[in-house]
């Protein structure tokens, strides 16, 4: 009887260890899931770009995944080599084949060929390209993680503490987090330090190699006084979006992550610009409000490595070789003091189109450190004002396009064309399906050489682009499930008469095409679902 006591004391005090052991597993799993559940959650911010105040702000100190965002730094990195004078806006930039397998949203630009600048800058803007951000980080710096090293070290020199990036394109790595604070911060650089390219953030849409592409953030020429930035979408993200707007000499920027839907994210960012717009300081910008270039930081930052001078290294042999790269090597560069700058007053600015056609000078690297506004007396890059009111229809207004609607059908097939229309890409998925939703693992693993048949739905056709773009606008605005699909306006002739289509790209099936065909009509919007 003692032996069987005994042994059932033994068997109680084993099972007692290992529950001890569960409860103290599930203890320390827990903040784990509960932290990477919150970077899924909503965190906002406005801050006065005249005074540095925060107007506004929830979780703003919060860790969240950038996704493309992450695209701001890229640029801003773009814009320092420019003013450095090591690239110019006609400099090609070659394109590895890495760079040529990101996934979607991409140019599908192929291994061999090359991109200018300027190209690469507004396909980042409208776009939002993961191939091209790729091939910038290689022509800069070498390879992707050189390039995301810069990133960080840039991010910390412009005072983003809470900041760390892992790639140019934002796409999914769970090491990749920041705050809106910081992006915020960021944006207000951007305006402070870059204002001649500053401009490129206002481009509606981009046209290259015969296809227009639509700018992501549907703010500019809808909200008065927003002069864009940059939108961004992952899963384990949500829908983000840091955007600048100006109006009656008044400045904020606005950081708001962790939507669930682009519709949600745009209603909620145009409700903070109408609120706090009118509330922020009339007048000059404050010193108080400067942010310092990385190299010249007045706050005696450690210093960061910057490419100033020096000798270029060998290109890496994916990039062509040889001994004359387009940048030099990253060298370290010793911590300035920046003068103060002077006040400046802001100016409204007529939204723009960036003109591919344009021959643009290159830029003059600025005097100053700091310049606020200094971009009144930088030369033009080659733009076109577009109206800067919002392109909105009525429902009879849609109707009453029906007719070229029908028209716009006919047109897809038949007939020969004068020129082709632009070929839709191989492989584009909606946002949602790209990668893991909290690592780069599973991107790794794409195969691009067995892309799915993808589908389209037509919206209907126009006797011009602007004409096209507002079908796009109205259908979207009639189901917001569009947001995740690419908006495309496509060029063609048919028997001696131009047109326009209005399409939504990346439907992965035709049953998929077909439904949300059928939610339009649902809503009177005329449609047709096409391969391709």
């Amino acid at each position: 009887m003692d032996f069987l006591s005994d042994f059932v004391a033994r068997r109680r005090l084993v099972a007692l260890f290992f529950a001890a052991i569960a409860v103290s597993l599930v203890a320390l799993a827990s903040p784990t899931t509960a932290s990477a559940a919150n970077l899924r959650k909503y965190a906002g911010i406005v801050v006065d770009a005249k005074t540095g105040k925060t107007l506004y702000s929830h979780g703003a100190d919060s860790k969240r995944y950038p996704a493309s965002v992450a695209k701001v730094m890229t640029l801003y990195i773009v814009f320092e080599e420019l003013s450095a004078g090591r690239l110019k806006l006609n400099s090609k930039l070659k394109v590895s084949k890495y760079a040529s397998q990101a996934v979607p949203s991409k140019l599908y630009l192929k291994p061999g060929t090359s991109i200018t600048v300027s190209d690469a800058i507004q396909a980042l803007v409208t776009k939002s390209a993961n191939d091209v951000a790729r091939v910038v980080a290689e022509n800069i710096s070498g390879s992707v993680p050189k390039f995301a090293d810069r990133m960080t070290k840039t991010a910390r020199a412009l005072g983003m503490s809470r900041t760390t990036y892992k790639n140019p394109s934002g796409l999914p790595n769970s090491a990749q987090v920041t705050t809106v604070r910081d992006q915020a911060r960021l944006g207000m650089a951007v305006f402070q330090h870059f204002p001649q390219y500053y401009k490129y953030f206002k481009t509606r849409s981009f046209r290259y190699r015969g296809k227009t592409y639509g700018n992501h953030n549907r703010l500019l020429g809808s909200v008065r006084g927003v002069d864009g930035m940059k939108t961004g979408y992952i899963n384990a993200a949500g829908f983000n979006l840091l955007t600048s707007a100006r109006h009656g000499n008044r400045h904020i920027v606005v950081a708001a992550f962790g939507f669930n839907t682009g519709a949600s994210r745009n209603a909620k960012v145009t409700q903070l610009v109408n609120k706090y717009l009118p509330k922020a300081r009339k007048g000059s910008y404050w010193k108080e409000a400067s942010i310092a270039k990385p190299g010249s930081s007045v706050r005696r930052a450690p210093a960061i490595v910057v490419a100033l001078k020096g000798q270029p290294p060998v290109r890496p042999n994916y990039l062509g070789g040889g001994s004359a790269p387009l940048v030099p090597a990253p060298i370290e560069v010793a911590v300035k003091p920046a003068p103060t700058p002077a006040p400046v007053e802001s100016v409204a600015e007529p939204i723009q189109v960036a003109a591919l056609d344009a021959v643009t000078p290159p830029p003059s690297p600025p005097s100053r450190p700091i310049d606020l506004l200094a971009g009144t007396s930088a030369k033009p890059l080659g733009v076109i004002a577009v109206n800067a009111q919002p392109q909105r229809q009525s429902l009879d207004q849609a109707n009453a396009l029906q007719p070229l609607n029908l028209l716009g059908n006919l047109i897809n097939r038949g007939s020969t064309e004068r020129r082709p229309a632009p070929v839709t890409p191989p492989s584009l998925v909606p946002p949602s399906s790209i990668g893991d939703p909290t690592t780069t693992s599973s991107i790794a693993s794409v195969d691009v050489t067995q892309r799915p048949e993808l589908w389209a739905i037509q919206v209907g056709a126009a006797r011009n682009e602007n004409k096209a773009t507002q079908l796009l606008s109205y259908a979207n605005d009639r189901l917001n499930v569009l947001n995740d699909y690419r908006p495309s306006v496509q060029n063609v002739v048919r028997n001696g008469q131009e047109f326009y289509r209005a399409r939504f790209l990346g439907f992965s099936s035709e049953a998929e095409a077909t439904q949300a065909c059928n939610a339009l009509k649902e809503k009177n919007v005329s449609c047709l679902a096409l391969p391709g």
